[in-house]
């Protein structure tokens, strides 16, 4: 019985532990211990997924590098190349690479030809000169550190354009912007190896929608068009203090500083060997190029006085033309497989 006017007391509901007092024993307080150790020794010494090594070409091979904006057709170029195939391709994320040891020929089938069928058979000759071949990345933010990597082992440079869209309306300026990051690594890795650069092919590939011009006219086209489009990028980058003004205009280049580790990326650094972050600038036998791009643009590609013109860049610069498909080269170009000019070149 309670006062009258008296507020009953509290009553605090007694709540039952989730683990009985009696079932944490000391040994099994131990155990649980030497299984979290175990557990923490494994997730720090164990070997970790190293950074991926590029291949290393045949003594005396020549390495070829396929640069360009991203559906520009480099892919379709490599499997040609390769398999004498083109089937549907997709952006590329990481390098493509193989060793052309052969070229690829069609030989006329002599009943076909009396039957008036406009069948071929196909062969292959051999490449008096085997060529190591790299199909690069053309997304902005895989871009220059692909190049980066390759380029100081790189003997020839072909930048890929799309011969029907790469050279006109917006186009032209991603077009422009990668060429940029080229002409800039390229200057750059002349001035620290104290010779000249890898020549530079400009080819305009799927050469075989070009419809109604001929081959001499579609290059002139964008040698035009890809020259004003340099100027334009000339005068922005000497016109600002720090040649900044020639900047992305696509999406930004990957950050290589270190802050853009991940904690816990930075914690297991400190145990053993091969977790170290990667450095900014990539070494490859014995050069290194920055791989950001911001400072890749950074790099005078435009060292000359007045107006941009190709003949003044210090990289040799020639131009051509490709299809992957047979026979469908452009009007004019006197190919008869789409890649008789690029081959040539490379083979020179």
């Amino acid at each position: 019985m309670h006062a009258a006017g008296a507020s009953p007391p509290l009553v605090t509901p007694e709540v039952p532990p989730l683990i009985a007092m009696g079932t944490l024993s000391p040994m099994r307080i131990f155990v649980s211990l030497v299984v979290l150790l175990i557990f923490l020794l494994v997730a720090f010494f164990s070997p970790r997924n190293a950074p991926t090594k590029r291949k290393v070409p045949p003594k005396g091979t020549n390495t070829v590098v396929l640069a360009g904006p991203m559906g520009a057709g480099k892919t379709a170029l490599f499997y040609k190349l390769l398999y004498n195939q083109h089937p549907m391709t997709h952006t590329s994320m990481e390098e493509n690479e193989a060793l052309i040891e052969s070229k690829w020929t069609t030989a006329s089938n002599d009943e076909s030809v009396e039957k008036g069928a406009k069948e071929a058979q196909l062969g292959s000759e051999k490449l008096q000169r085997p060529f190591h071949l790299v199909d690069s990345p053309g997304h902005p933010r895989l871009r220059t550190r692909s190049l980066a990597k390759f380029l100081p082992t790189t003997d020839r440079v072909v930048f890929v354009v799309d011969a029907v869209n790469g050279t006109s309306g917006m186009n032209v300026r991603e077009t422009g912007e990668h060429l940029h990051v080229i002409l800039s690594l390229l200057s750059g890795l002349s001035n620290l190896i104290h010779r000249e650069p890898p020549p530079l092919l400009i080819l305009l590939a799927k050469s075989d929608l070009v419809s109604g011009k001929s081959a001499s006219l579609t290059l002139d086209r964008a040698r035009q068009s890809l020259a004003r489009e340099m100027e334009r990028r000339r005068v922005a980058s000497h016109t600002s203090s720090n040649r900044a003004g020639a900047r992305l205009e696509g999406l930004d280049a990957i950050p290589t500083s270190p802050t853009s580790k991940s904690i816990l990326q930075s914690i297991l650094g400190l145990f053993g060997p091969g977790t170290a972050p990667p450095p900014l600038e990539l070494e490859v036998a014995g050069v290194g190029l920055p791989s950001d791009e911001a400072e890749v643009l950074s790099i005078d590609a435009f060292n000359f006085e007045g107006e941009f013109t190709w003949k003044k860049l210090d990289v040799p610069v020639e131009w051509a033309m490709a299809s992957v498909k047979e026979g469908k080269a452009a009007p004019g170009s006197g190919s008869t497989s789409g890649l008789d000019s690029l081959l040539e070149w490379i083979e020179r």
